[in-house]
């Protein structure tokens, strides 16, 4: 099963996507991006964080993508956990990269 989930900023202008592509293989793929929704470059991908590889027990439920209060960060939260971030005013990326556990330390506000 594929799992899709996104939150555009208030502006308009940039958004956090998380997906999940399961292939019933060792090559499923989860993907955590920030793209830009409007102007010239509308539907580029600024950033990717490789979320994980493999089969995944999730389900669209247990996904949600998420501005901060400031919308200066964009963060994905697996089972209610934030496990990557992108901070859209820097350009820095936090988290990914896992296997089973989500430890990361990523700023939030």
């Amino acid at each position: 099963m594929d799992i899709f989930d996104s939150a555009v900023r208030t502006k308009g202008d940039l958004a956090g996507v998380f997906q999940y592509e399961d292939t019933a293989t060792q090559e499923a793929t989860a993907y955590f991006y920030l793209h830009q929704t409007e102007g010239d470059q509308a539907g580029s991908v600024l950033g990717a964080i490789h979320v994980r590889s493999g089969q995944w027990a999730i389900t669209e439920a247990d996904v949600a993508v998420r501005w901060d209060s400031g919308e200066h960060r964009v963060g994905l939260f697996v089972f209610g956990a934030l496990v990557a971030a992108f901070d859209a005013t820097t350009g820095a990326k936090y988290g990914g990269g896992y296997s089973k556990d989500f430890n990361a330390e990523i700023p939030w506000s």
